[in-house]
């Protein structure tokens, strides 16, 4: 089967934009020329590829199972470019960053930023299951946040640890403590964040490991959402310890529990490494790591 490498951007693109129209405007071409490729390559197919609606394309079972292996092809693809033509590397190139720990990271993207001027950098914020999931569909270029466990097809570099704080009224009876943990909170109502966030996984870790049973009363988005429901007396909260900016307005109490630190990393596709923007931002973030284990 003789299917072209264009197709396959063409293909890819459509996956991914949801529109002819809309994926002729990414690759910088006419949709009757979008059409013509998309039906080239359905030509040498037994299923079809793509469903049709009203306003939008989908891939079928097969379309999907088809963009997944071939955008790895298309990664090698821009790889093999940076690394032959290295004179057409620009500094006006486009990077996506998928965050779900934003006060972590930003220091190192102003200083990305700083180091290329001309790139248009887009950050997405969200939780760690939906950065992650950015990074496997390759809407989004870096993942920054928590990655224990390496899936396949992907790197990482350990960037920063923190641990767990609990996040208490001022006039609770242990604002002032230097420690707390699960059990002492038992008997306060407790902010959750949505369940699919690290810190809430890791907060009920913390419960679960001592057989017990928190009572959270709301839930919550963010670790900001979280701090102003507690200075409102709602409840206790948590937040990893540089997720959160220190406030008069509540305590930060470390979880006295955690056993070990949570590390947050950059994480990328391993296929991606040799492309633009991603190369340049990882030996930053190395290098930035190391200077702040230095200092």
């Amino acid at each position: 089967m003789d299917i072209t490498l264009n197709e396959m951007r063409t293909f890819n693109a459509v996956v991914r934009a949801g529109s002819f129209t809309q994926a002729a405007k990414i690759l910088g071409v006419s949709q009757p020329a979008v059409t013509a490729q998309i039906r080239k390559l359905e030509s040498r197919c037994e299923f079809p590829l793509l469903e049709r609606f009203s306003k939008e394309v989908r891939p079928t079972g097969l379309g999907k199972q088809l963009n997944q292996l071939s955008c790895q092809y298309l990664d090698l693809d821009l790889a093999v470019s940076a690394l032959l033509q290295p004179e057409t590397r620009a500094e006006n190139f486009r990077l996506k960053l998928a965050t779900a720990s934003p006060l972590i990271f930003m220091p190192l993207i102003a200083a990305f930023k700083k180091q290329y001027p001309n790139a248009l950098v887009q950050v997405i914020a969200g939780t760690t299951h939906e950065c992650r999931q950015l990074i496997l569909d390759r809407d989004a270029d870096i993942g920054l946040f928590p990655m224990p466990n390496l899936p396949s097809g992907l790197s990482r570099l350990a960037f920063h640890c923190h641990g767990l704080m609990a996040i208490l009224p001022k006039d609770h009876r242990l604002a002032c403590a230097e420690s707390v943990t699960a059990v002492d909170l038992m008997d306060d109502p407790l902010i959750a964040y949505k369940d699919n966030s690290f810190t809430q996984e890791y907060v009920r870790e913390v419960f679960s490991s001592g057989n017990l049973q928190p009572r959270f009363e709301m839930m919550m988005s963010t670790s900001e959402h979280v701090s102003n429901a507690v200075v409102q007396g709602l409840g206790i909260g948590f937040a990893l310890t540089d997720d959160i900016r220190p406030d008069s307005r509540y305590a930060l109490v470390p979880v006295a529990e955690t056993d070990m630190d949570v590390t947050e990393h950059v994480v990328w596709l391993k296929h991606r490494s040799q492309q633009q923007g991603v190369r340049e931002f990882v030996e930053m973030a190395l290098v930035r790591r190391n200077i702040d284990q230095i200092a």
